[in-house]
């Protein structure tokens, strides 16, 4: 019989592997940018005409604190602020080509380990994976809500 407290350990320790993963793969880009940072310049790249309130919708943040964000960007060389010639007034980002560099290997992140999970996941058949989706998913909006709880939507 699997006790609950073997689901938690089992799934504790596959986190706690995948973290450190997932952190040595990220090491190093994210020694020069944080977490929030690397996906705000995602987002900037992937989104038409960013500005403050797209991108703060996008995160579900406040439009300061993602000022706050874009300011380090543009601090730190990563992004840049344009205007529309029709529209002196509203201030869109783009990124530099450091940020496009921070972005093409946050990318290439992406690809590896997707390539990596393939062969873990070739070894599933295709019921034991829907599955697997399906407590996954149940285990992602528990642990979405109780950052919602805790007051840490921007980790979201």
């Amino acid at each position: 019989m699997i006790t609950d407290e073997l689901l938690s350990t089992t799934f504790n320790n596959v986190s706690e592997i995948h973290n450190l993963i997932k952190k040595t793969a990220e090491r190093n880009f994210l020694t020069e940018y944080t977490f929030t940072e690397v996906h705000c310049i995602e987002q900037i790249e992937k989104m038409e005409d960013p500005n403050v309130t797209k991108l703060s919708k996008n995160f579900e943040m406040t439009r300061g604190a993602l000022s706050k964000i874009i300011k380090k960007l543009i601090e730190k060389g990563a992004v840049e602020i344009y205007r529309k010639p029709e529209n002196k007034k509203e201030i869109y980002y783009k990124l530099t080509e450091s940020g496009m560099s921070t972005f093409m290997e946050h990318e290439e992140m992406h690809r590896s380990r997707l390539e990596r999970d393939k062969v873990i996941f070739s070894k599933l058949s295709e019921d034991e994976k829907a599955t697997f989706v399906n407590i996954l998913d149940k285990i992602h909006e528990q642990l979405i809500a109780e950052l919602k709880n805790a007051g840490m939507k921007e980790y979201i």
